[in-house]
Parts: structure tokens; sequence; C-alpha cells
């Protein structure tokens, strides 16, 4: 915000301190004048101030002196940062009456919102060090969510019965999906969600997913499908045993229990068919599997791991077969499928398919979807990994990434950019270096890599 004040001379000041019936005056024309008054004014010269038109009440004290009376001085004052929030409130108020919604509500459900200090702090940390993708796997089947897990599936078999015959979603696959999200409903957040995503769209560095979260929950609010009591969630919006964010939940949810309301926290059945529905609507597969672990002839490119997807039958041309040694089914040969090394050339290999892919649609994570999957088959006695992962390579940081990437472009290996994220187009760059360096050209990186690539 912008003030112009005006200031007087000592001597100006005295003769009107003596006269105080002119001060009051005085005062309220300099506020007018603060709006109005332009440069030229400002500059008016000490010749020119007897003759220039002076403010009501003022003129016949000020004229009796040729010295500048007046200056003009700009001030910022920042507003403060409820003053912020309030303001981008009820421009957030305008603009989706503007789209259509209900006044009413939107005033009911924005006015009191606050700004909550714990999700802009969990929402700009990035952690320094990330899990190893095999630490993260294995997490995901301890011993402890594998046994409730499968307490889990005896109590509800009725329910995961229903469930998959509507949506065609395996209860293996619900149930893991449940165990990872909220630890079975344990874990589902205390935070006020319509708070938090304010916070987000107001003051953070996801202020368009703020804004579009809120939209998604005064849809939900003026259809009836769910309570304000019940927009209580996790510090990034996500709510339920399931956590879905609002427009997930908007868009996919499903008032299984067919009382009228979709309850994601309190109703596992709302909770569980609204997952199957959101799986089953991404294009899950009905007796398809989601990944299973290979082995590669020796001297195989890896650069065919870049996301290309091939049939069965044409990975087995390039003598990729399951571990184990034995055969793909006649079935199996049509599915396309990716190749997938987590962990380089001495870890774990995979063949990735359509469901695995859906996986990731809920949340979109490589090692997400591992863990999903390696809990889901580990319910039905499946034994997903064999291969040892390279448990003694020490990871790099995220600092670490970006000097990596900032390194390769300048070597002539173009990463597409330097944020930390390794994903296809760093790969890339580091499968070429590792080739122009004689490496086995997997794309992975250890410290042991980042220190030959950075020179020490």
């Amino acid at each position: 915000m912008t003030y112009t004040l005006y200031a007087l001379n000592p001597k100006s000041y005295t003769r009107l301190m003596r006269n105080k019936s002119l001060f009051f005056p005085f005062i309220m024309t300099a506020v007018f004048f603060g709006a109005c008054a332009t440069q030229s004014e400002a500059k008016t010269s000490a010749a020119e101030a007897p003759k220039t038109e002076l403010k009501q009440g003022l003129t016949e004290t000020l004229q009796t002196t040729a010295e500048p009376v007046i200056a003009e001085t700009t001030v910022q004052i920042a507003e403060s940062r409820p003053q912020k929030f309030a303001r981008w409130k009820q421009d957030f108020i305008n603009r989706a009456i503007l789209k259509g919604y209900d006044g009413d509500l939107v005033r009911s459900v924005i006015l009191p919102a606050k700004i909550t200090e714990k999700a802009l702090d969990r929402d700009s940390k990035q952690p320094e060090f990330s899990k190893p993708i095999w630490s993260y796997v294995d997490g995901a089947a301890s011993a402890d969510r594998l046994n409730k897990g499968r307490a889990k599936l005896g109590e509800n078999a009725a329910l995961f019965k229903q469930v998959e015959d509507r949506y065609k979603v395996p209860k293996h696959y619900l149930t893991a999906i449940w165990g990872l999200e909220s630890a079975y409903g344990k874990i589902q957040g205390d935070y006020n969600v319509v708070d938090a995503l304010a916070t987000f769209a107001h003051d953070g560095r996801r202020q368009k997913f703020g804004e579009q979260q809120l939209l998604s929950v005064l849809d939900m609010l003026a259809r009836g499908d769910i309570r304000r009591d019940q927009l209580i969630g996790s510090w990034a919006g996500a709510m339920g045993m399931t956590q879905f964010i609002p427009s997930t939940m908007r868009d996919y949810a499903v008032d299984f229990d067919n009382n009228a309301n979709i309850d994601l926290r309190g109703s596992k059945a709302d909770a569980l068919g609204s997952a199957a529905h959101y799986l089953s609507r991404h294009g899950w597969r009905w007796g398809e599997p989601a990944m299973t672990e290979v082995a590669l002839p020796a001297g195989f490119d890896y650069t065919l791991s870049d996301g290309t997807k091939r049939t069965v039958n044409d990975w087995t041309g390039l003598d990729v077969r399951p571990v184990g040694g034995q055969n793909w089914s006649q079935d199996a040969g049509f599915l396309d499928a990716k190749l997938l090394v987590p962990a380089g050339h001495r870890g774990p290999k995979f063949l990735t398919f359509k469901n695995f892919d859906v996986i990731k649609k809920y949340n979109n994570s490589t090692s997400y979807a591992m863990g999903i999957t390696q809990l889901a088959e580990t319910f039905q006695g499946v034994r997903l990994i064999s291969t040892p992962w390279p448990r003694d390579d020490k990871q790099i940081s995220f600092t670490q990434k970006k000097e990596m990437q900032a390194r390769l472009t300048a070597l002539g290996y173009d990463t597409k950019g330097v944020d930390g994220q390794i994903g296809p187009n760093s790969r890339r760059a580091i499968r070429a270096w590792q080739k122009a360096n004689g490496m086995v050209a997997d794309g992975y990186v250890n410290l042991a890599v980042w220190n030959k690539m950075m020179g020490r």
C-alpha cells in the first residue's frame, strides 16, 4: 500500500502550532492531497510557492514565507500477513461466486479459514536424503503391516467380496493401499482441510493446487456428498482411510454403504469401495499382474529400460525371462510391459504391466507402486523379489543430485533441468555418461558413481 505524506519545514510548523485552529484543516487537506497530488506539485520551487494555490484555510498563513512549505514523500507500507490472507479470501470468494458457486456457501467455508503454519512447513521441506528403494519396499511389507492386513482381510471378508464383485479389483491390493495410506485407518491426519488448502492457495508453492481443491470441497458440500465436520485430513489436504484429495474424492468416491453420505474417514465400505472405483476407472485389469521379477542376459542394453512398452513376446525375443528360468504363459505373451531397473544392474529387475501404471495413478511414485505390489503379493504368499538388493550402496543426497545434473549438463549430457529429481531425462544423461566412461550404462547412481562423475 502506498501513501503520500506532506511535511512542514520547522518555521512553518512553529507558526502553525501558534495558530492551532489552522492545524486540523491542514491535516485533513494533506490527507486529501495524498490521494491526488502530482509530481509537478511536489517540485514547486521556493520562488513559486507564494503564488501556488494552497489548501483552504492555510492560504494567508503559508503565503507569508518564501521558504518551501510542503514536501511530498512516498512511503510503502507493507500489508501484514493477516491482511494479505484476508484480501486473498475476499478475492477467492468473489471469483468463486463468478464461477457460479453460492455466495453464502463460499463465504461460510472460506471466511473462517486460518493459516496453518505446520502445513507450510511440511510442504516446504525437501528431505535432503530419501530412503533407498529397498528400504521403502521392505517397510511397506513389514511384519506388523502384514499381520494386521491379514487380520483385516479376514474380518472384512464379506465386504471385500462385494467390492471385488462390483469393481473387479483384488482385495489384496485394496488392503495394501489401506495399510500404506493410513495404517488401516489408524493414521488419517487431524488437520482442518479447508485451513490447509487455503494456506497453500494463499501462501505456498502450490497455490493453483490449493484453489482447485477448495473448489472441489465446495462442489461436494453443494451436492451434499459430505458434511463440514468430515473435512479433516492430512496436512496436504488428503482425507480418509485411503487418503483422497478433494478433487479425487469429488470425482471417484462412492457411497458404498448407501447411507446418503460419503464417509472415507469412518466407513470402511466407502473407503475401500472408493479406492476400488478409482483403480477400476483408471483401467485395472482383473487377473493380470502388476509386475514380475526377470533375469536379463549378459551385455543387455539398459537403454531399453527407458519406459518403452513391448509385448512379453518381444521381451522374450531379447532373452528377458522370469526369474527361475520358467517360461511365460501363452496368454501373457501378448501383454504390454516396461522394463524397470530401480537399483542398477546389480539389483533386481522387473517387467511392469498396466496394473502397475494404475497404482501409480494413485501415487505417482515407483517406490510406492512397488511397495503396494510387494505387500499385496505377500498377502497371497507370493515371493515377489528374489535377487538381493545392493544394500551396501551409499545413496546420494538431494543436493548431490542437483550437483550431478549441473555437472552432466556442463559435460554435454543435458538433463533438461537442475531440480534434484532423477527422472527420464536425467537417467538418459547418466546412461550416456556411463557409456562414454566404460561403465555399465544402467542409469543408476550411487555415491561411488557420483564421486567419479564429479572428479573426486
